[in-house]
């Protein structure tokens, strides 16, 4: 699947059971693991950067410097908790 994320927007510490490979189609795309958002632990990958990650790692991701598009390869079915539930977007 392809995921496109507006300027400015973020998607608060997620975790996915699958593992997932990410391949920056355009944009920087920023991720960063953990928990807890933090700026300082944020990666910038370019375009044509490939990204891994293992299913259950908790990361986050921010479209810091503008929009991004991301191809993602899973072997589904997909999923999508968040850490803390009051981020997720489809209950608000």
């Amino acid at each position: 699947m392809r995921v496109k994320l507006p300027a400015g927007e973020r998607l608060m510490p997620h975790r996915h059971q699958e593992d997932r490979v990410y391949t920056v189609v355009s944009g920087i795309f920023y991720v960063g693991l953990g928990d807890e958002f933090g700026d300082e632990k944020l990666q910038a990958y370019p375009p044509g950067a490939v990204v891994v990650l293992p299913g259950g790692t908790p990361h986050f991701h921010w479209a810091k410097s503008g929009e991004y598009v991301t191809q993602v390869t899973a072997i589904g079915p997909i999923s999508l908790e968040y850490v803390d539930a009051r981020n997720d977007p489809r209950k608000q």
